[in-house]
This record gives C-alpha cells, sequence and structure tokens, in this order.
C-alpha cells in the first residue's frame, strides 16, 4: 500500500483501489490511470485528478446547501427542503455527465469548510433576527447532514444493492474527469473506455474479498 497526501485530501493506494481520507473510494489506481489513459499524469499529477473527481463528488452537498438557503426565502421552507434533497438525490446520481473544466474551480470554492461556515452562520442568523424559526431548524439539519456526507453516504448503500454490471458512482466521476482533462490536453481519450471493465473487475474483486 502506498500513502500519499495531496492537501487536504490523505491518499491511500491499494492493488485495486485508491481511497481518500474523506472516505471516497475508488476501484481505479495511478497504475490503471497509466495504462488507460497514457500521457496523463505527464500533465497532471494523480492526487491532482483525485482532488477533482471528489470536487464533483462532494459538490452535491455544497450545491444543495446554497439551494435551500435562497430557496427558503422565496418558499416555504418545507417545500425548498423537499427540492433542495430531490436535486441532492438527482445531482449525487447525474453528476458525472455535467463534469467540466471550467466549473471545478467553482465547485471547489463552494466545497470549502470556511466558506460554507461563513455563509451558514450569515443566513442562519438573519433567518433567526427575521423569525424564519422552521428555516433555522431545516436549515441547521441540513448543514449537519451534508457537512457530514450523511446523505451521500445513503445513496451509495443504495448503489451498492443494485447489481455489479454498472460502474460506481465515483468511478464515473474520475472517468469523466480523465476524459474532459484528455480532450483538454488534446489526447484522445480512446483507451479510457477500457476503464470501465478494469473498474468492474476491481469491484467483483473487491467483494470476493469481503
Amino acid at each position: 500500500m502506498k500513502s500519499r497526501r495531496s492537501h487536504s485530501q490523505n491518499i491511500l493506494e491499494t492493488p485495486f483501489s485508491t481511497v481518500t481520507s474523506g472516505g471516497h473510494w475508488f476501484h481505479a489506481t495511478r497504475d490503471t490511470i497509466k495504462e488507460y489513459v497514457p500521457g496523463l499524469l505527464d500533465k497532471y499529477n494523480f492526487e491532482t485528478l483525485i482532488k477533482k473527481a471528489v470536487t464533483w463528488i462532494d459538490s452535491a452537498d455544497s450545491l444543495a446547501l446554497i439551494l435551500y438557503f435562497v430557496l427558503a426565502f422565496i418558499v416555504n421552507p418545507w417545500i425548498a427542503a423537499g427540492i433542495a434533497l430531490g436535486f441532492h438525490a438527482l445531482w449525487y446520481h447525474k453528476k458525472s455527465a455535467f463534469v467540466n473544466i471550467v466549473m471545478t474551480p467553482l465547485l471547489s470554492f463552494f466545497n470549502l469548510d470556511f466558506f460554507q461556515l461563513l455563509l451558514a452562520a450569515l443566513v442562519l442568523s438573519y433567518m433567526g433576527m427575521s423569525g424564519m424559526y422552521t428555516a433555522v431548524v431545516l436549515g441547521i439539519i441540513f448543514f449537519f447532514l451534508f457537512k457530514v456526507g450523511l446523505l451521500r453516504r445513503g445513496w451509495d448503500k443504495l448503489q451498492d444493492k443494485k447489481s455489479d454490471d454498472k460502474l460506481p458512482l465515483n468511478d464515473r466521476v474520475l472517468k469523466m474527469v480523465l476524459v474532459r482533462y484528455s480532450i483538454y490536453q488534446n489526447m484522445p481519450p480512446k483507451e479510457v473506455e477500457k476503464l470501465d471493465q478494469h473498474v468492474q473487475e476491481a469491484v467483483l474483486k473487491f467483494n470476493k474479498k469481503k
């Protein structure tokens, strides 16, 4: 096993997978990228690519929280909460289709603890002073759920119960990150499609060890 630190993310590589300190699991490794996307690691280091994938994974929490805070001033807080939950589920499962280079830095900023704490403090304080007590309680609950990643873990549990013939959600995001940055560097990602089969084989090997 190899452990490497990338900014705030601690990366642990095993022969069949990569795990971050935030609990994000990928069935792909440094060697996988070298084999199926040759040359990309000459442009970006492995930790950077993993960090970009994690940015998109965590974006479901930050975007849903921002959406709730906006909607709570427009509609009934219970309706705002329902819409935010629905958005979280949709974005978390479909985000790989939206991965792009331009939005990554913005989402990375939204994911910052400092930004989220400041936003929550300002908005919840204003809600409290305005007598929006239901919105405050729901906002605190959402903030807690999103910060500890409980909803993401819940979606992952449901995903794990599905058939193994589908690419796991985290690996879908990593795959699209590889595709986008390969295209950006004018490196046709023809080999990236082979990543699907490799990851599925890694998932099966991992499941057999359970």
